[in-house]
């Protein structure tokens, strides 16, 4: 349990990452997000190799089926996050403040979270461990969370056109007319 905990001290520097944004305390905070990354990475492989209760026994057919979904929803959340945004701008100079309404960001405002919620779902149905389905709740819970904060206080602060965003494309859930924006903004 220790390690969700350190999973849950990760988006605590998220958030600060995220205020520094906007209240530009000081250029030190930028790299809260990669510190805030990696321990929320080595919090996710403390919780995958843990000796934790067995909610059910996987197969062996079960477990590559599910872990190799697991890595394509942590791909695309990957992209979401670092291939469809301008990484040095967004999370090295902390400093990129324009909306993208195209590819995933058509889809909804916060498409990483699907990703991420999906990337754990499907490693604890490949491991049946307790531990990563608790991992899966909490840790998904934290990030709606915390992307409803970035959504109502920092992002309309620091993205140009933000307000606009939110009117035409939904928080979380895609639509029929998010999923058509999206398929219209194929090769642009």
């Amino acid at each position: 349990m220790f390690d969700v905990l350190l999973g849950c001290l990760a988006f605590g520097l998220l958030y600060i990452f995220d205020f520094n944004k906007v209240k530009k305390i000081h250029s030190l905070f930028t790299g809260f997000f990669a510190i805030g990354v990696m321990l929320l990475a080595w919090s996710s492989y403390q919780v995958y190799a843990s000796e934790s209760y067995l909610v059910f026994q996987p197969t062996s057919f079960s477990f590559y089926l599910f872990m190799t979904l697991g890595i394509v929803s942590a791909g695309c959340m990957f992209y979401a996050l670092f291939g469809a945004l301008p990484f040095t701008k967004t999370y090295v100079d902390g400093n990129f403040n324009e909306v993208i309404d195209t590819g995933v960001y058509a889809l909804c405002r916060h498409p990483g979270v699907w990703g991420f919620f999906f990337a754990y779902l499907f490693l604890f149905l490949a491991t049946g461990k307790l531990l990563v389905l608790v991992a899966c709740i909490i840790w998904t819970l934290m990030d709606i969370v915390h992307v409803w904060v970035q959504d109502v206080y920092f992002f309309p602060k620091t993205l140009k056109g933000y307000d606009q965003y939110k009117q035409t494309t939904p928080f979380l859930w895609v639509n029929r007319k998010s999923f058509l924006r999206f398929m219209q903004s194929f090769g642009k």
